[in-house]
């Protein structure tokens, strides 16, 4: 009798690194840092630019830093900034923290705030969290700023939350590029960097509480059958994105598992090839069947979708009623799907939606690769649908701006090409939701309608189909504790880390 997926994962899980690492692996040899390895799901894209998805490596490794932060509630907080006003619909003014300098030794005042705005804001590839709001920043005294954007955008402060914008020294920014390595202001500094990973050592002089480790060591490991073979070994203390499938081979003690605003979606390309039709969508959405993929490929660690908010966000339960297109019959059409494979799970979710859509009479191909190689061809719309897990709220904290940027006509994620004026409408309602004279809760709760009236309106589209809510799950062992499990997934090493 063939042996289950469970049995074949802890057979094979004992071999440990030795026969692993020579074709999986990113480790870097072993140095005399003596400390913590966090072995990291991402590899850098862009030389640790924090104007592409490295800006996450950064905000994880507590290097690089933004004006605001965000509370559990996501409503924004001082961090290199103390206050900010809105002075006018279109313009905010912010008041930079005293004392703070850069890990080159310059301090931080308003000019370099506003440079490293702008920075982002005229990148080749400006940052998703920002794109086409024409955002401009300019100094108005030493420690105060201007930030300004085309229209009113009453999220400004949340935006001014995204890792994108982290806050670096005039020096990261020569010849076009941009490299944080000893310009940032975090905790920890980055003192070597290679293709393998990065070494780090304290911020003594950090404006805040000083980090309580010397220091740590970051490798990159895409494979997670990898990471999860390091930590069982102590090759590794702490690894990001658990294989739900590999949870049953450690110790309860080695995981941290929390909710999180994640929801793995099926995007489905609707301005090229057979899914333009929208019937076939639908057709798509008819034939698929979660819940195999919930109860076994996420071990039931992850939530059955309800829409494209799952439960980590409580307002969002009072999902709207939607009505789908007729679905056609397909006849053959040749669908081309793909994923990426740095989320174990996903190859294999691919492999159960590819059966289901065949069994349904379309024709499959299939196709995997590394998320940085893969992305530029996800977003020029080279596939039919693309499998991906998406943190909602991971950009800026609020809704709305994974709304504009990944189903609006101008969006800069909007990898199913969606081009619908009612989607339009429904996602640039909920910028005006919340009036200037209500109080704060009336204002929140008003946008959190909205947006699940613009939630509504995407999902009819057939745009985009929910596929299960994640939970997120971080590797922890060999001595390391205070290891942050955000639900934004921004934050893992802090200040409070500790390595025994």
């Amino acid at each position: 009798m063939p042996l289950s997926r469970r049995t074949l994962i802890t057979a094979a899980a004992p071999l440990g690194l030795g026969g692993v690492l020579a074709t999986t692996g990113c480790f870097a040899a072993d140095d005399d840092q003596g400390g913590l390895v966090f072995a990291t799901a991402l590899t850098p894209a862009a030389g640790l630019s924090p104007h592409s998805e490295d800006a996450f490596l950064l905000a994880r490794w507590a290097v690089a830093e933004t004006l605001l932060g965000l509370d559990d509630n996501g409503l924004p907080v001082p961090k290199l900034a103390l206050d900010w006003t809105q002075a006018e619909p279109t313009a905010w003014d912010l008041t930079l923290r005293d004392g703070v300098r850069f890990h080159d030794g310059t301090a931080l005042d308003a000019a370099a705030a506003a440079a490293a705005l702008n920075a982002a804001a005229t990148a080749a590839s400006v940052p998703r969290v920002i794109d086409g709001i024409g955002l401009t920043a300019a100094a108005t005294g030493d420690r105060t700023l201007r930030v300004t954007t085309a229209a009113a955008d009453p999220v400004l402060p949340q935006r001014l939350s995204s890792p994108y914008l982290a806050i670096l020294a005039p020096g990261a920014y020569r010849d076009g590029t941009v490299d944080p390595a000893g310009f940032a202001t975090g905790p920890f500094h980055i003192t070597a960097s290679t293709s393998t990973g990065a070494t780090l050592e304290r911020n003594d002089d950090y404006w805040g509480e000083p980090a309580a480790m010397a220091g740590y060591r970051a490798d990159y490991v895409p494979d997670a059958a990898t990471r999860v073979a390091a930590l069982r070994s102590g090759e590794a203390h702490v690894i990001e994105a658990v294989p739900y499938a590999q949870i049953a081979n450690l110790e309860a003690s080695q995981l941290q598992d929390a909710p999180t605003g994640r929801t793995v979606s099926l995007y489905l390309n609707t301005a090229t090839g057979p899914l333009a039709d929208p019937a076939l969508r639908a057709a798509v959405a008819a034939a698929i069947d979660t819940a195999p993929i919930v109860d076994d490929i996420y071990e039931g660690r992850a939530d059955a979708p309800e829409g494209l908010f799952g439960p980590a966000l409580a307002w969002a339960a009072d999902h709207r009623d939607h009505t789908l297109p007729d679905a056609a019959t397909p006849a053959g059409e040749t669908l081309r799907i793909a994923t990426y494979s740095n989320r174990a799970e996903l190859p294999e979710t691919l492999t159960v939606l590819a059966d289901q859509l065949t069994t349904a009479g379309f024709a499959v191909e299939t196709e995997v690769r590394e998320y940085n190689d893969i992305e530029p061809d996800m977003l020029a719309g080279d596939f039919d649908a693309f499998l991906m897990s998406r943190s909602v709220v991971q950009d800026s904290g609020d809704a709305y701006t994974y709304l504009d940027s990944d189903f609006t006509s101008d969006g800069g994620f909007n990898a199913s090409l969606l081009a619908d004026p009612a989607v339009d409408q429904a996602v640039a309602a909920i910028a005006t939701a919340a009036g200037p004279d209500m109080d704060p809760d009336t204002a929140a709760a008003a946008r959190q309608h909205a947006v699940l009236d613009a939630e509504a309106v995407v999902l009819a589209t057939v745009a985009v189909i929910p596929i299960a809510h994640e939970r997120l799950v971080t590797g922890v062992a060999g001595g390391a504790a205070n290891v942050t499990s955000d639900p934004r997934e921004r934050e893992i090493i802090t200040t409070a880390t500790t390595m025994e």
